[in-house]
């Protein structure tokens, strides 16, 4: 909840006009490059991570080794991170990580232990990428949604821009959303990380993403405890 929260306060910040916005702009004269789009597939490569058919959730294991809190938390010999949480009345969600892996496979099961979805985000509880299944009571594959279709910016482009940025994916105060303008079909990238953009550093930097031409449309810093100030390091014009 914080997370979704905290996201609709970021896009307030970069979609609303003012005055305010223009006295807090640090640098608005140095254009940065967009981000090139590579046709290159192989390289973090999360389409194989899941597929249309149908799962089950072991309950039995799940209800022996779960903590106080209904969660079963670890990291499997392989640096696998894994994160489950349920119960026998909502249904159970898994979110797995393998190590060295941007990408989280998220999974959600009814209460009998059998899959109504499950699609591929970015980790950190970031944004949905890739196709998202869902299923009926029975596990029958009944929808498919293509998160992709909006963007010709993929989530590779993204990833290599970070690194070329010294932006640290596995960092716990990195993570990438999308989302798309439902009038205008536009998709968007927010890139989120703690760290420096062209020599500002920021408690939060926030870099909105055009997610067709790759262009930056705006960089905010965000300071303070509690996101006490806000300041415009680049706004497209």
């Amino acid at each position: 909840m914080k997370r979704i929260l905290y996201f609709i306060y970021i896009l307030t910040l970069i979609s609303c006009n003012g005055q305010n916005k223009k006295e807090n702009t640090i640098n608005n004269s140095k254009v940065p490059a967009p981000i090139k789009h590579t046709a290159m597939v192989t390289q973090n490569n999360y389409k194989n991570l899941i597929n249309d058919k149908i799962e089950y959730f072991d309950i039995k294991y799940f209800d022996k080794h779960k903590n106080a809190d209904e969660d079963l938390i670890y990291t499997d010999k392989f640096g696998t991170e894994i994160n489950i949480f349920g119960d026998s009345e909502s249904g159970y969600v898994s979110n797995t990580t393998l190590k060295n892996s941007v990408f989280t496979v998220y999974k959600q099961f009814d209460s009998k232990g059998i899959i109504s979805r499950k699609w591929v985000n970015f980790r950190n509880n970031g944004g949905a990428i890739g196709v998202k299944y869902e299923f009926d009571d029975s596990g029958k594959l009944i929808k498919e949604i293509d998160t992709d279709k909006n963007f010709k910016i993929t989530p590779n482009d993204v990833i290599d821009y970070c690194k070329k940025n010294s932006i640290d994916l596995f960092s716990t105060y990195t993570y990438i959303d999308r989302f798309v303008d439902e009038k205008t079909k536009q998709g968007f990238y927010n890139i989120n990380y703690r760290g420096k953009y062209e020599g500002e550093y920021g408690a939060r930097i926030v870099i909105l993403l055009n997610g067709n031409t790759g262009e930056i449309q705006k960089v905010v810093r965000i300071n303070g405890k509690h996101n006490d100030s806000m300041d415009v390091l680049y706004e497209k014009k």
